[in-house]
């Protein structure tokens, strides 16, 4: 019973860490979506800029997913301080 509660509270962090990264990252790609809905069509190379920055922050938001989803499998795998082994 207490492994279990023990992992939970493990998985807490790096959960709650990730989730606000990403809510300042989906905050960052709005404020580059916003100006791509109402931009002309004359803009190109600008709207170009903006999709690039775009993909780039989601490039970066599923790299942070990625990451979680592997920190969470080494918690429940009972690998949570696998840094001290070094």
């Amino acid at each position: 019973m207490q492994d279990t509660t023990n992992k939970k509270s493990r998985k807490r962090a790096p959960i709650i860490c990730a989730t606000i990264i990403i809510g300042i990252l989906a905050i960052f790609l709005a404020t580059f979506i916003y100006p791509l809905l109402g931009a002309s069509y004359g803009e190109v190379i600008a709207l170009v800029v903006l999709i690039i920055y775009g993909l780039a922050i989601l490039a970066v938001i599923t790299g942070i997913l990625l990451a979680l989803r592997q920190r969470l499998k080494e918690i429940e795998g009972g690998e949570e301080d696998e840094a001290r082994k070094y």
